[in-house]
């Protein structure tokens, strides 16, 4: 006794054909919602990195600034004394 087994096709119809894209649509939609909060996670992450840069740029700027200013004080006591000592001796 052998079995035989016949395939039985069913046709589609235009609201089933409607279906199946609708559920691809709905796949297709899940994916590229992922994809865009990867995307969001990965943006995030660099305006973090930007963002700590800036802050140690702007932190040396006024280092920078602070210690100019110390220089520049420096110079003209030293520039003050020197004009002094000269006038008086």
């Amino acid at each position: 006794m052998q079995q035989q087994t016949k395939e039985k096709t069913i046709p589609l119809t235009r609201d089933d054909f409607i279906f199946l894209q609708l559920r691809e649509l709905k796949d297709s939609m899940r994916d590229l919602n992922v994809e865009i909060r990867e995307t969001r996670k990965e943006i995030n992450a660099r305006m973090d990195k930007l963002e700590n840069r800036m802050d140690r740029l702007e932190n040396e700027m006024r280092s920078t600034a602070r210690h100019s200013q110390i220089m520049a004080g420096s110079v003209v006591a030293i520039a003050l004394g020197v004009l002094y000592f000269v006038f008086t001796h």
